[in-house]
């Protein structure tokens, strides 16, 4: 991986997996495995899911609760591939997530604006706001092909159909990002929690990255899996919640992940 690290412990090897929730049958190889014991000689082998490891620290909240309520679930659907994800409302009718979730990667092209839908407040079979997408514009240089070396620039913004976004739905980006040490937020729809909002509220920034084009990126410890690419990284400020980072990637076997810094999203705004 071609990434130059910053941080608390930047000799801690980083090995990396894009966490989006693919629901058609795309192999990944994960290939890490908890050994539990069990009666006798015999023991159980549990896969442990990458970016969350032996202990999952995460809880089930309330997506109708701040700062959660501007979270929601990101669905990919064409004839080929169905696909999950997070996103963020960073406007009324402006979903913020990560690149390649809409990114088919059967076709090797973007999904049309029109396959996505984001729903708001889900929760199982209900949601407080459906939408559907008409424009999505990608970070410059992102490239799924290399995505690696263009992870600095693995963000998206979809432009929806419907305004969904009342003052308390819309999360502000953070103007300065985090510094190492900082707390910080990770949730979404994951999956092997597809219907419900999990999350690690009580996690830190451990490392600062740079891609290999020259993009800040955040390296954290909060506990997350497929289908958590593109949900906020949340920190507060002054009792305000904002955008620190948008989730692209998580560690296999630890409790770890990597995030973009929003710097040229947020001067979109």
């Amino acid at each position: 991986m071609s990434l130059i690290r910053f941080g608390l412990d930047a000799a801690y090897p980083v090995v990396l997996a894009f966490a989006i929730s693919l629901a058609a049958p795309i192999p990944f190889a994960n290939g890490v495995w908890a050994e539990a014991s069990a009666s006798g000689d015999t023991r159980l082998m549990t896969p442990l899911l990458r970016g969350v490891g032996a202990h999952d620290p995460r809880g089930r909240l309330d997506p109708e609760k701040l700062p959660w309520r501007a979270v929601g679930k990101l669905q990919a659907v064409s004839i080929n591939v169905r696909a999950s994800c997070t996103g963020t409302l960073v406007g009324p009718s402006t979903v913020l997530t990560a690149a390649h979730c809409v990114y088919n990667p059967r076709t090797q092209t973007n999904f049309l604006p029109g396959s996505l839908h984001f729903l708001i407040g889900y929760g199982g079979s209900r949601y407080a706001g459906h939408a559907i997408g008409v424009k999505i514009e990608t970070g410059p240089g992102y490239d799924a092909g290399r995505p690696e070396a263009t992870m600095g620039s693995d963000w998206a913004l979809i432009s929806l159909d419907t305004r969904l976004g009342s003052p308390d739905r819309v999360l502000p980006i953070i103007g300065e990002p985090p510094q190492v040490g900082s707390y910080v937020m990770l949730g979404g729809y994951q999956q092997d929690h597809p219907l419900v909002l999990m999350a690690d509220t009580e996690c830190r920034i451990i490392e600062r990255l740079i891609d290999a084009s020259g993009r800040h990126l955040l390296r954290h410890n909060c506990a997350g899996t497929g289908g958590v690419s593109g949900a906020p990284l949340l920190t507060e400020i002054g009792g305000r919640w904002y955008v620190a980072g948008i989730d692209v990637a998580a560690q296999t076997g630890v409790a770890s992940g990597v995030a973009v810094v929003p710097d040229e999203v947020r001067k979109q705004f």
